[in-house]
């Protein structure tokens, strides 16, 4: 139970981190406009945009192993991943509030869903090793 637990969590962290990569190589100032660090009217630099490819690169990676460790990892292992999972959520969730900017719904809405994986990484890990 445990593994299908964490796996499905890593499962669909790895569609929204996919999502939010596309979005960023795609058109990264309306992400950075989505969470309100820069303005609606903002002309954004383009060294921003390009910063933001760069994460956007990063995330495709993120996006690409985690369904590739949910299928093959030991039960070890993936309760290992699921500890630093539930820190890079909480992690991630802390810096989108403390983000320079105005706050917005979109800022709330990725606030949430670090949340929502960090509490889902946590509830992956409450199950037994069946094999200790």
């Amino acid at each position: 139970m445990l593994t299908r637990r964490i796996a499905l969590v890593l499962r669909v962290g790895a569609i929204i981190f996919g999502v939010s990569a596309l979005a960023l190589l795609v058109e990264p100032a309306f992400f950075l406009k989505f969470l309100g660090i820069v303005s609606q009217s903002d002309q954004v630099p383009s060294e921003l945009n390009w910063a933001m490819r760069m994460i956007g690169l990063v995330l495709i990676i993120v996006a690409a192993m985690m369904p590739v460790v949910a299928a093959f990892a030991s039960e070890r292992v993936l309760r290992q991943v699921a500890v630093v999972m539930t820190l890079v959520s909480s992690a991630l969730s802390l810096l989108t509030v403390s983000a320079p900017g105005r706050w917005t719904i979109g800022r709330s809405v990725y606030v949430v869903v670090g949340g929502i994986f960090a509490f889902g990484y946590i509830y992956g890990l409450q199950g037994r090793r069946r094999n200790h």
